[in-house]
């Protein structure tokens, strides 16, 4: 799911693992306070359209990672204007590979990655930051997403009983992932009233 293909071409960059180094100075950046580092991460991502960027503590990131390794796979709804479309999540190392769900139902992890979420642990031991960037490769995906979908990764596999209900679950016992309760919780999460959510007990009575 991670691997690149060298025919895709556009205006776009191909996503994919990164060092910072060819993001940012991190020589220089090495020199400032945290405070700082996070006030130029911040505002250099404003304004890119294929870019969005984030900052995590290090002890935070600490925690994530062994929840990542352990559960690799989740599952996020991206809101549209009167719909919505599924993407899976998998992470590799310090990366997060995003594909819509039913290309990856049809490849599994030979799908095309459209977006990555990669974490920067350079500054850890020194700042005590990890930089966060969500990069996106074409126009299935757009920046709000990757706000979306990186809030709620981070949400998810941070909160002990949202982790344990959903992450876990979907990971080691998907047969009982209530994807319909799940759905409704996360419509909750983006505030979007207005798309309604079938039960399972409704579809079967439809």
């Amino acid at each position: 799911m991670l691997s690149r293909n060298p025919l895709l071409k556009g205006y776009l960059k191909l996503p994919g693992r990164k060092s910072l180094e060819s993001i940012v100075k991190t020589n220089e950046l090495s020199k400032l306070s945290s405070a700082e580092i996070m006030n130029i991460w911040m505002m250099r991502h404003e304004n890119l359209i294929q870019y969005y960027g984030r900052i995590v503590s290090a002890d935070a990131y600490r925690a994530l990672l062994p929840r990542f390794e352990k559960c690799p796979y989740f599952v996020i709804p991206i809101f549209r204007d009167t719909a919505l479309f599924n993407v899976v999540t998998c992470f590799d190392r310090d990366l997060i590979g995003v594909s819509p769900l039913k290309a990856w139902q049809d490849k599994q992890d030979a799908t095309d990655v459209h977006m990555t979420i990669q974490f920067f642990d350079d500054f850890a031991a020194t700042k005590g930051i990890v930089l966060v960037r969500a990069e996106i490769k074409d126009e299935i995906f757009k920046k709000s997403d990757c706000a979306f979908a990186c809030t709620m990764l981070l949400k998810y596999y941070s909160l002990p009983l949202k982790y344990q209900e959903w992450v876990e679950t979907f990971n080691k016992s998907p047969q009982s992932f209530d994807y319909h309760r799940y759905l409704r919780q996360m419509k909750d999460e983006a505030q979007r009233n207005d798309i309604g959510i079938l039960d399972k007990k409704t579809e079967r009575r439809a």
